[in-house]
Protein backbone atom coordinates (compact mmCIF):
# COMPACT_ATOMS: atom_id res chain seq x y z
CA UNK A 1 0.00 0.00 0.00
CA UNK A 2 2.65 2.37 0.81
CA UNK A 3 4.24 1.60 -3.03
CA UNK A 4 0.81 2.46 -4.38
CA UNK A 5 0.10 5.40 -2.28
CA UNK A 6 3.63 6.48 -3.56
CA UNK A 7 3.03 6.00 -7.18
CA UNK A 8 0.06 7.86 -6.71
CA UNK A 9 1.52 11.05 -5.28
CA UNK A 10 4.22 10.56 -8.13
CA UNK A 11 1.27 10.70 -10.54
CA UNK A 12 -0.32 13.89 -9.13
CA UNK A 13 0.38 17.00 -11.91
CA UNK A 14 0.60 19.40 -8.52
CA UNK A 15 3.89 17.33 -7.66
CA UNK A 16 5.25 17.76 -10.79
CA UNK A 17 4.29 21.55 -10.74
CA UNK A 18 6.16 21.46 -7.41
CA UNK A 19 9.30 20.16 -7.83
CA UNK A 20 9.32 21.93 -10.79
CA UNK A 21 8.68 25.56 -9.22
CA UNK A 22 11.63 24.54 -6.93
CA UNK A 23 14.45 23.39 -9.33
CA UNK A 24 13.32 26.64 -11.81
CA UNK A 25 13.06 29.04 -8.96
CA UNK A 26 16.37 28.00 -7.55
CA UNK A 27 18.26 27.95 -10.52
CA UNK A 28 17.05 31.22 -11.68
CA UNK A 29 18.05 32.71 -8.16
CA UNK A 30 21.76 33.35 -9.56
CA UNK A 31 19.84 35.49 -12.74
CA UNK A 32 17.09 37.54 -10.67
CA UNK A 33 18.91 38.36 -7.51
CA UNK A 34 20.68 41.89 -7.92
CA UNK A 35 21.94 44.18 -5.66
CA UNK A 36 23.99 41.29 -3.42
CA UNK A 37 26.82 43.61 -2.33
CA UNK A 38 29.27 40.71 -2.42
CA UNK A 39 26.75 38.58 -0.60
CA UNK A 40 25.58 36.71 -3.71
CA UNK A 41 25.85 33.50 -2.00
CA UNK A 42 24.69 34.07 1.58
CA UNK A 43 21.34 35.48 -0.36
CA UNK A 44 20.80 32.78 -2.40
CA UNK A 45 20.95 30.18 0.34
CA UNK A 46 18.66 32.16 2.15
CA UNK A 47 15.77 32.01 -0.80
CA UNK A 48 16.92 28.28 -1.88
CA UNK A 49 16.69 26.93 1.28
CA UNK A 50 13.12 29.03 2.16
CA UNK A 51 11.73 27.73 -1.57
CA UNK A 52 12.36 24.05 -0.12
CA UNK A 53 10.48 25.20 3.34
CA UNK A 54 7.68 26.67 1.40
CA UNK A 55 7.44 24.76 -1.65
CA UNK A 56 7.56 21.30 0.58
CA UNK A 57 5.30 22.81 3.18
CA UNK A 58 2.43 22.83 0.30
CA UNK A 59 3.44 19.61 -1.31
CA UNK A 60 2.76 17.37 2.21
CA UNK A 61 -0.39 19.35 2.81
CA UNK A 62 -1.63 18.55 -0.94
CA UNK A 63 -0.27 15.11 -1.13
CA UNK A 64 -1.57 14.24 2.08
CA UNK A 65 -5.44 15.76 1.16
CA UNK A 66 -5.16 14.06 -2.26
CA UNK A 67 -4.07 10.73 -1.07
CA UNK A 68 -6.29 10.34 2.30
CA UNK A 69 -9.05 12.30 1.33
CA UNK A 70 -9.39 11.62 -2.21
CA UNK A 71 -9.44 7.84 -1.38
CA UNK A 72 -12.63 8.49 1.39
CA UNK A 73 -14.30 10.83 -1.04
CA UNK A 74 -13.91 8.48 -4.07
CA UNK A 75 -14.76 5.58 -2.33
CA UNK A 76 -11.06 3.35 -2.32
CA UNK A 77 -10.48 3.63 1.25
CA UNK A 78 -14.25 1.62 1.89
CA UNK A 79 -12.92 -1.02 -0.23
CA UNK A 80 -9.32 -1.46 0.96
CA UNK A 81 -10.41 -1.55 4.30
CA UNK A 82 -13.08 -4.11 3.71
CA UNK A 83 -10.66 -6.61 3.01
CA UNK A 84 -8.29 -7.92 5.80
CA UNK A 85 -6.23 -4.57 6.00
CA UNK A 86 -7.23 -2.31 9.12
CA UNK A 87 -7.27 1.06 9.25
CA UNK A 88 -3.71 1.45 11.19
CA UNK A 89 -1.71 -0.40 8.73
CA UNK A 90 -3.84 1.78 5.59
CA UNK A 91 -3.19 5.35 7.99
CA UNK A 92 0.56 4.16 8.23
CA UNK A 93 1.31 2.95 4.47
CA UNK A 94 -0.29 6.34 3.20
CA UNK A 95 2.10 8.22 5.63
CA UNK A 96 5.38 6.18 4.50
CA UNK A 97 3.96 6.64 0.58
CA UNK A 98 4.17 10.64 1.39
CA UNK A 99 7.14 10.17 2.83
CA UNK A 100 9.07 8.79 -0.15
CA UNK A 101 7.71 11.54 -2.00
CA UNK A 102 8.69 13.99 0.40
CA UNK A 103 12.01 12.36 0.66
CA UNK A 104 12.02 12.74 -3.26
CA UNK A 105 11.23 16.72 -3.25
CA UNK A 106 14.04 17.44 -0.77
CA UNK A 107 16.29 15.11 -2.77
CA UNK A 108 16.08 17.13 -5.54
CA UNK A 109 15.82 20.65 -4.09
CA UNK A 110 18.77 20.18 -2.15
CA UNK A 111 21.61 19.72 -5.13
CA UNK A 112 19.82 22.38 -7.35
CA UNK A 113 20.43 24.86 -4.30
CA UNK A 114 23.68 23.59 -3.73
CA UNK A 115 24.38 24.23 -7.64
CA UNK A 116 23.08 27.74 -7.18
CA UNK A 117 25.15 28.80 -4.65
CA UNK A 118 27.97 27.40 -6.87
CA UNK A 119 26.96 29.64 -9.55
CA UNK A 120 26.73 32.39 -7.85
CA UNK A 121 30.49 32.00 -6.00
CA UNK A 122 32.51 34.11 -8.45
CA UNK A 123 31.92 37.85 -7.30
CA UNK A 124 29.57 39.88 -9.44
CA UNK A 125 29.46 37.13 -11.85
CA UNK A 126 27.59 34.07 -12.83
CA UNK A 127 29.54 31.00 -13.33
CA UNK A 128 27.29 30.23 -16.81
CA UNK A 129 28.76 26.76 -17.50
CA UNK A 130 27.57 26.02 -13.85
CA UNK A 131 24.38 27.06 -13.93
CA UNK A 132 23.00 25.88 -17.67
CA UNK A 133 22.86 22.30 -16.61
CA UNK A 134 20.65 23.14 -14.16
CA UNK A 135 18.21 25.34 -16.17
CA UNK A 136 18.68 22.76 -18.68
CA UNK A 137 17.22 20.12 -16.38
CA UNK A 138 13.68 21.00 -16.96
CA UNK A 139 13.19 21.14 -20.71
CA UNK A 140 15.23 18.14 -20.87
CA UNK A 141 13.24 15.87 -18.69
CA UNK A 142 10.10 17.33 -19.80
CA UNK A 143 11.08 16.18 -23.59
CA UNK A 144 12.07 13.04 -22.59
CA UNK A 145 9.19 12.52 -20.28
CA UNK A 146 7.05 13.56 -23.20
CA UNK A 147 8.80 10.91 -25.95
CA UNK A 148 8.79 8.14 -23.61
CA UNK A 149 4.59 9.23 -23.20
CA UNK A 150 4.47 9.21 -27.10
CA UNK A 151 6.09 5.61 -27.63
CA UNK A 152 5.01 4.02 -24.97
CA UNK A 153 2.07 5.39 -23.25
CA UNK A 154 3.43 5.59 -20.24
CA UNK A 155 2.06 8.02 -17.77
CA UNK A 156 3.87 11.61 -18.17
CA UNK A 157 3.49 13.23 -15.18
CA UNK A 158 5.47 10.41 -13.16
CA UNK A 159 8.00 9.59 -15.90
CA UNK A 160 8.69 13.66 -16.00
CA UNK A 161 9.66 13.53 -11.97
CA UNK A 162 11.90 10.66 -12.17
CA UNK A 163 13.27 12.12 -15.03
CA UNK A 164 13.72 15.74 -13.41
CA UNK A 165 15.15 13.95 -10.53
CA UNK A 166 17.70 12.07 -12.80
CA UNK A 167 18.61 15.14 -14.58
CA UNK A 168 19.39 17.94 -11.60
CA UNK A 169 21.50 14.75 -10.11
CA UNK A 170 23.89 14.94 -13.56
CA UNK A 171 23.40 18.94 -13.61
CA UNK A 172 24.89 18.31 -10.21
CA UNK A 173 27.86 16.01 -11.13
CA UNK A 174 28.76 17.97 -13.84
CA UNK A 175 28.60 21.17 -11.63
CA UNK A 176 30.93 19.52 -9.24
CA UNK A 177 33.59 18.97 -12.10
CA UNK A 178 33.87 22.43 -12.88
CA UNK A 179 36.38 24.85 -11.32
CA UNK A 180 35.91 28.88 -10.71
CA UNK A 181 38.24 28.99 -13.79
CA UNK A 182 35.84 26.81 -16.06
CA UNK A 183 38.39 24.18 -16.39
CA UNK A 184 38.40 20.70 -14.40
CA UNK A 185 38.24 20.49 -10.44
CA UNK A 186 40.96 18.66 -9.27
CA UNK A 187 38.76 16.69 -6.52
CA UNK A 188 34.95 16.59 -7.70
CA UNK A 189 32.59 18.95 -5.42
CA UNK A 190 35.51 21.31 -4.29
CA UNK A 191 33.75 24.50 -4.83
CA UNK A 192 30.45 23.53 -3.46
CA UNK A 193 29.48 24.50 -0.13
CA UNK A 194 28.73 20.99 1.39
CA UNK A 195 27.62 22.36 4.95
CA UNK A 196 24.42 22.91 2.98
CA UNK A 197 23.62 19.15 2.90
CA UNK A 198 22.55 18.87 6.92
CA UNK A 199 20.80 22.24 6.45
CA UNK A 200 18.47 21.10 3.82
CA UNK A 201 18.47 17.15 5.72
CA UNK A 202 16.91 19.20 8.60
CA UNK A 203 14.06 20.96 6.33
CA UNK A 204 13.40 17.44 5.22
CA UNK A 205 12.77 16.24 8.70
CA UNK A 206 10.50 19.25 9.38
CA UNK A 207 8.71 17.82 5.92
CA UNK A 208 8.25 14.85 6.85
CA UNK A 209 6.64 16.46 10.13
CA UNK A 210 4.47 18.67 8.11
CA UNK A 211 3.54 15.65 6.34
CA UNK A 212 1.92 13.93 9.63
CA UNK A 213 0.26 16.96 10.80
CA UNK A 214 -1.02 16.86 7.09
CA UNK A 215 -2.28 13.39 7.15
CA UNK A 216 -3.91 13.80 10.78
CA UNK A 217 -5.64 16.97 9.48
CA UNK A 218 -6.76 15.05 6.00
CA UNK A 219 -8.78 12.52 8.37
CA UNK A 220 -11.73 15.33 8.65
CA UNK A 221 -10.24 18.18 6.09
CA UNK A 222 -10.30 18.64 3.26
CA UNK A 223 -7.70 20.09 0.86
CA UNK A 224 -8.34 23.95 1.25
CA UNK A 225 -8.65 23.97 5.17
CA UNK A 226 -6.06 21.46 5.30
CA UNK A 227 -3.20 23.52 3.49
CA UNK A 228 -4.28 26.24 5.33
CA UNK A 229 -3.91 25.31 8.91
CA UNK A 230 -0.67 23.47 8.01
CA UNK A 231 0.36 26.93 6.94
CA UNK A 232 -0.65 28.92 10.60
CA UNK A 233 1.08 25.60 11.84
CA UNK A 234 4.34 26.53 10.17
CA UNK A 235 3.96 30.34 10.92
CA UNK A 236 2.73 29.63 14.66
CA UNK A 237 5.74 27.40 14.75
CA UNK A 238 8.68 29.47 13.44
CA UNK A 239 7.51 32.32 16.13
CA UNK A 240 6.99 29.90 19.01
CA UNK A 241 10.36 31.20 20.89
CA UNK A 242 8.80 34.89 20.47
CA UNK A 243 5.06 34.00 21.38
CA UNK A 244 5.33 31.80 23.48
CA UNK A 245 9.29 30.95 24.57
CA UNK A 246 9.24 33.88 26.50
CA UNK A 247 6.31 33.47 28.72
CA UNK A 248 6.90 29.96 29.00
CA UNK A 249 8.43 30.55 32.85
CA UNK A 250 5.47 32.46 34.16
CA UNK A 251 2.71 31.44 32.37
CA UNK A 252 1.11 27.70 32.16
CA UNK A 253 -0.79 27.96 29.20
CA UNK A 254 2.36 29.65 27.27
CA UNK A 255 4.44 26.51 28.47
CA UNK A 256 2.13 23.93 27.10
CA UNK A 257 1.68 25.88 23.83
CA UNK A 258 5.48 26.18 23.55
CA UNK A 259 5.50 22.18 24.29
CA UNK A 260 3.04 21.51 21.54
CA UNK A 261 3.93 23.21 18.83
CA UNK A 262 6.77 22.18 16.47
CA UNK A 263 9.54 24.70 16.65
CA UNK A 264 10.72 25.29 13.33
CA UNK A 265 13.61 26.77 14.16
CA UNK A 266 15.40 23.85 15.34
CA UNK A 267 15.20 22.76 11.67
CA UNK A 268 16.78 26.41 10.01
CA UNK A 269 19.75 26.78 11.00
CA UNK A 270 20.78 29.02 8.28
CA UNK A 271 22.08 31.63 10.34
CA UNK A 272 25.29 28.86 11.66
CA UNK A 273 25.58 28.15 7.71
CA UNK A 274 26.54 32.12 7.56
CA UNK A 275 28.95 31.67 10.03
CA UNK A 276 30.65 29.29 8.70
CA UNK A 277 29.73 26.75 11.30
CA UNK A 278 29.30 23.16 9.92
CA UNK A 279 26.23 21.70 11.24
CA UNK A 280 27.41 18.92 13.81
CA UNK A 281 26.20 15.26 13.76
CA UNK A 282 25.23 14.98 17.56
CA UNK A 283 23.00 18.14 16.28
CA UNK A 284 21.60 16.07 13.19
CA UNK A 285 20.97 13.27 15.87
CA UNK A 286 19.04 15.68 18.20
CA UNK A 287 16.82 17.24 15.78
CA UNK A 288 16.15 13.87 14.53
CA UNK A 289 14.84 12.72 17.32
CA UNK A 290 12.40 15.69 18.40
CA UNK A 291 11.00 15.42 14.76
CA UNK A 292 10.65 11.14 15.36
CA UNK A 293 8.84 12.04 19.16
CA UNK A 294 6.56 14.51 17.27
CA UNK A 295 6.31 12.44 14.69
CA UNK A 296 4.81 9.45 16.43
CA UNK A 297 2.68 11.65 18.84
CA UNK A 298 0.54 13.19 15.64
CA UNK A 299 0.68 9.27 13.85
CA UNK A 300 -1.04 8.53 17.15
CA UNK A 301 -3.49 10.98 17.22
CA UNK A 302 -4.30 10.74 12.74
CA UNK A 303 -4.84 7.12 13.53
CA UNK A 304 -7.02 7.97 17.14
CA UNK A 305 -9.12 10.32 14.50
CA UNK A 306 -8.74 7.97 11.61
CA UNK A 307 -10.86 5.31 13.57
CA UNK A 308 -14.15 7.09 13.77
CA UNK A 309 -14.29 8.81 10.56
CA UNK A 310 -16.81 7.41 8.23
CA UNK A 311 -15.91 5.72 5.21
CA UNK A 312 -17.98 6.58 2.55
CA UNK A 313 -18.77 3.15 0.16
Amino acid sequence: MAGLALREMLRQPLTLLLMTSAVAGIGLMPILTTHTLGEAEKMIADNALALHFFLGMLLAGTAACQSLSGDIRRGTAATILSKPVGRVAFLLAKFAGIAGGMVLFSAVAAPASMIAMRASALPYAIDWPVALPLLAAIPVAFAAAAAVNYLTRRPFVSDAIGLLAVAVLLAFVIAGLQSKEGEAAAKFGAFYTWTLVPVNALIAMALLLLAAIALALATRLDVVPTVTLCGVVFLVGLMSDHLFGRHAAHSRIAATLYAVVPNWQHFWVVDALHLGVRVPASYLAWAGAYAALYLIGILALAIFSFRSTEVKT
